[in-house]
């Protein structure tokens, strides 16, 4: 589902992973086996920014705490050093829910091959946007320079989504029907879509979208699907433009049931399948 996320300043060490507990997530992704194809694309707004496929433990990082922001409020009024302490357990939880699964250590995912996709740009460019990005940006959100891997400037995770290839996704009640035969390999969910709040109306989520289609028909996927949230216009009419349609819509006593908003179900038949 698409989401936007609000950033907050807190001090922390780039790079550095604490505890024995990062330190494992820093090993478990070293040893991952992913390809990635980097994206450059630049906004009407000429905000400069590239969309991969997070392929590092600082990558994931980043793109879980993003997560973190975009998905989870804090009540008002709590000290400064207990809002700090929830965003870097939530953080956390989401760097070890995203790291498990693209590595294919989470038994609850085990059926399901996951991608992570970022959007990130340098931090040094010289417009509005960056600024107030960088300005927002929680720290473990950001990226440092990787020479070797092309990157001279410390970098800004600004938008994130997951591309999930398999029949169901876990957690979901809403599960595709197509195709019919084959599911496992042929269809695939889109999730965690979120771009910072900073960023949005330049195109980010669509060049997430469209990045996620191309990395699916890779895959062999036939068929994507994505849950939106029934009253979320502006990802519904991003879906659309994208030429989701919708397949399944839950029902008010369902969602009542499960004490949060209905979701609806949009799918997209993919053309030009790479096997």
């Amino acid at each position: 589902m698409l989401q936007t996320g609000v950033f907050s300043k807190r001090e922390a060490n780039l790079g550095l992973f604490q505890g024995e507990c990062s330190k494992q997530r820093c090993q478990r992704t070293s040893r991952l086996n992913i390809t990635t194809q980097a994206v450059n694309i630049t906004a009407t707004t000429n905000v400069h920014y590239e969309i991969r496929i997070a392929s590092s433990a600082a990558e994931l990082r980043a793109a879980a705490y993003l997560r973190a922001h975009s998905f989870y409020h804090y009540p008002e009024g709590r000290s400064v050093i207990a809002a700090r302490a929830h965003r870097r357990m939530k953080g956390d939880s989401e760097w070890e829910s995203v790291t498990s699964k693209v590595s294919g250590t989470d038994v609850i995912y085990k059926d399901m091959k996951v991608k992570c996709i970022i959007a990130a740009m340098s931090e040094d460019q010289e417009n509005n946007i960056c600024h107030q990005v960088n300005q927002d940006m929680d720290l473990s959100t950001k990226l440092p320079a990787n020479p070797d891997a092309g990157y001279y400037c410390p970098q800004l995770v600004i938008g994130s989504l997951d591309l999930n290839v398999g029949s169901v996704l876990p957690a979901e009640e809403l599960i595709g029907k197509l195709p019919e035969v084959d599911a496992k390999t042929r269809r695939a969910y889109l999730s965690n879509v979120c771009v910072a709040k900073a960023a949005q109306r330049q195109g980010i989520a669509q060049a997430l979208m469209l990045t996620a289609e191309q990395e699916a028909r890779r895959e062999g996927v036939q068929h994507l699907y994505v849950h939106v949230v029934l009253d979320n216009e502006p990802a519904v009419k991003l879906y659309q433009r994208l030429d989701f349609e919708l397949e399944a819509e839950e029902s008010v006593g369902f969602a009542r049931a499960l004490d949060r908003p209905r979701r609806k179900l949009l799918h997209k038949c993919l053309q030009n399948v790479t096997v």
